[in-house]
């Protein structure tokens, strides 16, 4: 076991300029804990966020390497097995095994239960959002604490557009006090208008790494979803080469239709697959974190409406996609990632956790839908300010 090559790697990888900025999952993670899991959407910072988490321990400094960063994609460590790597380690002092990539190595789940079990180590892993330690033949529930990191909220994206510092805002105080907070929001930003802010997240500001380049941006998103779908899905799923053009043939669906005007048979039709096969595709987007079923209020029986998992899709999927829908997906976005449980009801866009009812819309957007409804709130677009029980759609983008 070439212990020495990997620390070089280790070394190497950290001493390159981390991002200063900390996404909100940062201050939520128990940096104490034994074993600790990190997934989500490709692109969302994960690795970025781990590199950070090395750098608050203060075990991978120069004199004393006492964590060591690996990821599961490089050939080296590919050929290896997670617990003689961390075995190798921890006789030599180490503390701390950081990998990244989980998924791509094999046997992952037994070797993290042996470190976890025999050795005096703590471990950080990361993975791909359709990684399910549940479905692993060696159960890690009881040892493994799993967190999810999603895409920016609009108010991280606002933070790194501005360098102003925004709290986030529970659903309970946004609902009861958004006139407030909306105005304090606008009030703060003065002449960097919400507004716009809001339309170029919509349309680039979802992945971190739109720092790199507007120019260059739709080319790594459309990357995004290839390797989401060729390296994750086929790989954790065992899908068929041949038959992974229909996912992206299922995306491109889902891209031109509004939510509740998709049917099951036509899509499965159109996708060129069975209604089965449709839904374990549906499935496996979802999981990949490309795209986001909410379920009826009242019937199983009924088909889930189908969102993206966020707004940026759009925008290379498809050429002309409908602003209502790109609402939709908004929210559907900013309350899902915030821990929120949706259903879509008969009357109204979204019932959160059962008690919120909310209608999306435009400008001019009433309550027509759900007048007299306990609880509900119009979300409109195009507004700065909340007013009533009209609530400014942006505002959602504060959740998290």
């Amino acid at each position: 076991m070439d212990i020495d090559h990997l620390i070089t790697l280790s070394r190497t990888t950290l001493e390159r300029r981390q991002e200063k900025y900390r996404r909100f999952l940062h201050a939520r993670l128990n940096q104490q804990g034994r074993l600790i899991g990190i997934k989500g959407p490709r692109g969302a910072g994960k690795t970025t966020l781990v590199m950070q988490l090395l750098q608050d321990s203060g075990l991978a400094t120069a004199e004393a390497l006492e964590a060591l960063y690996v990821t599961a994609d490089h050939p080296r460590v590919n050929a290896m097995r997670l617990y003689d790597i961390a075995e190798a380690f921890a006789k030599i002092g180490g503390k701390l095994l950081v990998v990244d990539e989980i998924h791509k190595q094999s046997g992952f789940a037994a070797d993290l239960k042996a470190i976890y079990d025999t050795l005096p180590l703590r471990a950080i892993f990361t993975g791909s959002s359709a990684l399910h330690l549940d479905q692993a033949k060696v159960d890690l529930s009881r040892r493994a604490v799993i967190h999810t990191l999603p895409c920016l909220s609009l108010r991280e994206y606002v933070e790194l557009e501005t360098g102003l510092e925004f709290a986030a805002v529970d659903l309970a105080t946004l609902v009861q006090d958004h006139a407030a907070i909306s105005g304090e929001i606008v009030k703060r930003l003065a002449d960097r208008r919400i507004l716009r802010l809001y339309r170029d997240y919509l349309a680039g500001g979802a992945y971190p790494f739109y720092r790199e380049g507007v120019a260059d941006y739709p080319v790594k998103l459309i990357e995004v979803v290839r390797q989401t779908i060729d390296s994750d899905l086929a790989v954790i799923y065992k899908i068929d080469k041949d038959h992974l053009h229909k996912l992206n043939r299922i995306l491109e669906l889902i891209c031109r239709s509004p939510p509740l005007e998709l049917k099951v048979t036509k899509l499965a039709g159109a996708a060129g697959i069975n209604v089965r096969t449709l839904y374990a595709y549906l499935d496996y987007l979802a999981k990949g974190s490309l795209v986001r079923p909410v379920p009826s209020h009242k019937s199983q029986a009924k088909p889930d409406k189908l969102y993206f998992d966020n707004p940026n899709l759009f925008g290379i999927l498809c050429d002309y996609p409908q602003e209502g829908t790109i609402r939709e997906t908004f929210a559907a976005a900013m309350l899902a990632n915030a821990g929120h449980r949706l259903h879509y009801p008969a009357r109204g866009d979204f019932l959160v956790d059962q008690r919120y009812l909310f209608e999306v819309g435009g400008k001019g957007k009433d309550f027509g839908q759900i007048s007299g409804v306990a609880d509900s709130f119009v979300l409109r677009d195009h507004e700065e300010y909340g007013v009533g029980s009209k609530i400014p759609l942006w505002l959602l983008g504060f959740l998290y």
